[in-house]
């Protein structure tokens, strides 16, 4: 008797993460049944994944489940799940940008959006968050082009660039800029500040956590006092604004700043247990607009409050840039879109294999 379940996927890189991308019909109605599925997927709970799809690292522990929408303007709906790797944890609460740079082609592979000669318009709704964006797709000859010459940094090859414009971005998961009421908060003697913009974010400056700022992605990601300090202090916060125990949620993520010789601001990105490779586009995005509001943890090193721009970001592997439109009312951010390019590749379409016994 055949004990496997065989289940329709693509396989593809979405900016600087990758994952596999399943129709939600194709899954589990039944959340638990689902959420073992996509434990078994990636081979989870295991430090290697070697029985599954995964990585062994968070940026290729990410699952995208895509579903036609029934909402008017609204081409598809996107659900985001990050798979721990040694937990049988399965987080829904998170939304991720590079896994959504994917979503527009799998859409148009999948043929739940129709493709146009040339270029095609993909409108998603992040399910876990509420943001509206719209994702353009080049495809000559109404088919998805990936290769091309737009280069990121964090990825080794090029490819062809697709434009995602956010919004509906601020109070992702607590409806507020400032969650707490305060640009500052203190815990535990450091000063920072939580942000909710497409993503909750803890952000420390790194002096304060006794770093100088040279530090490299493998020494910030193998020291684990501070990650577990900047981990103690986000959970305390998280249950102050109603966002309950988050000891086993990725969100709110936590990042350290400094200044830039090479950007606007230097910024590490945690996940929140592990040191981003890169940056996470949903984490500049909040980054973003803590540097555009005034008397938060980033004006030190951030002082322009110009309402409409480019923004630039050294992380780890280079720098994330993004564009931004910004509605102030007296000097307050009241509604902010972004507008950033990146690119994806489709690795692999076909059938993934799942234990019945892992789900049942």
């Amino acid at each position: 008797m055949n004990d496997q379940i065989k289940i329709p996927c693509m396989f593809i890189r979405g900016g600087t993460s990758r994952g596999p991308y399943f129709l939600k019909e194709d899954l589990p109605s039944d959340v638990n049944k689902r959420d073992k599925t996509l434990l078994a997927v990636m081979g989870s709970p295991d430090m290697r994944q070697i029985d599954g799809l995964g990585g062994a690292e968070p940026v290729k522990s990410k699952v995208a489940i895509i579903d036609k929408s029934s909402e008017d303007g609204i081409d598809v709906d996107y659900y985001f799940a990050q798979v721990k790797i040694d937990q049988p944890i399965v987080d829904t609460k998170p939304s991720c940008g590079n896994i959504l740079v994917g979503v527009g082609p799998y859409a148009i592979e999948k043929g739940l959006v129709k493709p146009d000669d040339g270029e095609t318009s993909v409108v998603v709704r992040d399910k876990n968050t509420g943001m509206k964006i719209e994702q353009i797709v080049k495809t000559p000859g109404k088919k998805v082009q990936y290769d091309g010459d737009f280069k990121i940094d964090g990825v080794p090859t090029p490819g062809s660039p697709i434009k995602l414009k956010f919004l509906n971005i601020i109070g992702s998961q607590t409806n507020k800029l400032f969650p707490t009421g305060n640009k500052i908060d203190c815990i535990d003697g450091v000063n920072f500040t939580l942000i909710d913009c497409a993503v909750p974010m803890v952000i420390f400056k790194a002096k304060d956590l006794e770093l100088n700022g040279s530090e490299t992605f493998n020494e910030l990601n193998e020291n684990k006092n501070i990650i577990n300090r900047m981990n103690d202090i986000r959970i305390k916060i998280a249950k102050e604004v109603g966002l309950g125990d988050v000891s086993n949620s990725v969100i709110p993520k936590t990042a350290i700043i400094m200044n830039s010789d090479k950007a606007d601001i230097k910024s590490r990105y945690f996940m929140p247990w592990d040191c981003h490779p890169a940056y996470a586009v949903t984490g500049s995005m909040a980054l973003l607009a803590s540097c555009k509001s005034k008397n938060t943890i980033c004006s030190e090193f951030y002082k322009d409050y110009t309402d409409t721009g480019n923004f630039s970001l050294e992380h780890p592997s280079g720098l994330l840039k993004i564009k931004f439109d910004i509605k102030y009312e007296e000097d307050e951010i009241k509604d902010i879109s972004v507008t950033t390019t990146r690119n994806a590749r489709l690795i692999m379409s076909g059938n993934v294999y799942v234990k019945k016994s892992l789900i049942d």
